[in-house]
């Protein structure tokens, strides 16, 4: 297992040297400049020697392959000796700064992560508290009246968008109780009841959208499983059938779906532009659309590496979690 874990974190390295460089080469090739956008925006005359000094001032007149040296240069760490003690240590990685606010990315990415993160965390934890209580209902009961009303739940949440839900909660709250989404996040360490009533409705409207996927998923899961020749056998040698169900079935049931859920909470990170605009949410999907909007070249780059990183984190951690819920599974 020591040495699959280590496999595995070496392999990162390349994957996300090849997403850096591409991201990278991507945002050169867009149309639009960064320097034009901002003095259009400012108004006004603007001649080519100003355009040309703030180039410089930002580090576009480089060649591409300098620039990126840069920028890989800041994100690996700059090494630095330690006047106490003769070892040479990595300095915490340095995003760079955003070409539109001027702030250091890591703080323009910090304000909104922790609201984004808390909202995949909270989404993805309904959706599973969602889909395999039903999932597992409709599979047990196939094709009775539970089977068909937990499909026609789990089609309503394919069919009607997060965003969509999102409107007609607000609407439900405007007309009803006079809510309407706060203008101001509030974290959870500095009021969890007033974060609690600002994030629990976003939360519904994607835990809903995205429980649907996982619930299609554990019914047709659990269904090939209950054919298996060993859940016949369990059940002949006199096994009860909730211990058939919890102890043979839905281990092995839910393996598919650990996958789908992994995958779902790497999107919600970065994938919920639309929702947020609705609950007013300023979150990490809102930030990707302005940086991109604005053409701010590092703060786009740095987002993707995020999403990124994401994403094989969380396959790193649905390949571990596969060994947990399957015995037969060894990374040896």
């Amino acid at each position: 297992m020591q040495q699959y874990i280590a496999q595995r974190l070496l392999l990162m390295i390349p994957t996300l040297f090849g997403v850096a460089l591409f991201i990278f080469l991507l945002m050169r090739v867009l149309p639009g400049d960064i320097v034009e956008i901002r003095f259009t925006s400012e108004g006004g005359f603007v001649s080519e020697e100003m355009i040309q000094i703030e180039r410089a001032r930002l580090g576009l007149d480089q060649p591409l392959p300098v620039q990126f040296i840069k920028w890989m240069y800041g994100l690996i760490g700059q090494p630095s000796v330690d006047a106490q003690f003769p070892f040479i240590h990595l300095q915490a990685p340095d995003l760079g700064v955003s070409m539109w606010t001027g702030r250091p990315i890591t703080e323009e990415i910090a304000i909104r992560f922790q609201l984004s993160l808390q909202v995949a965390i909270m989404g993805t934890l309904l959706s599973i508290l969602i889909a395999i209580p039903l999932g597992t209902l409709a599979a047990m009961y196939q094709d009775t009246w539970i089977d068909y009303s937990v499909r026609i739940f789990s089609v309503g949440g394919l069919a009607i968008p997060s965003f969509w839900l999102g409107i007609l909660i607000i609407l439900f709250l405007l007309n009803t109780f006079n809510w309407i989404p706060p203008f101001i996040f509030t974290p959870i360490w500095e009021d969890p009841g007033k974060n609690l009533t600002q994030l629990i409705w976003p939360t519904l409207a994607i835990g809903y959208s995205y429980s649907a996927i996982a619930t299609r998923m554990m019914r047709s899961s659990m269904l090939e499983v209950l054919r298996d020749d060993y859940v016949r056998t369990a059940r002949a040698k006199g096994l009860l059938e909730h211990v058939t169900v919890v102890r043979h079935v839905l281990p092995n049931a839910m393996l598919p779906v650990i996958t789908v859920v992994g995958l779902e909470f790497a999107f919600l990170l970065g994938g919920l532009v639309v929702t947020e605009q609705v609950f007013n949410l300023n979150g990490i999907g809102k930030l990707f659309v302005e940086a991109i909007n604005h053409r701010d070249y590092t703060l786009t780059q740095a987002l993707v590496l995020l999403v990124a990183v994401t994403f094989i984190f969380v396959n790193f951690v649905v390949d571990l979690l596969y060994a947990a819920f399957d015995p037969r599974i060894k990374y040896e």
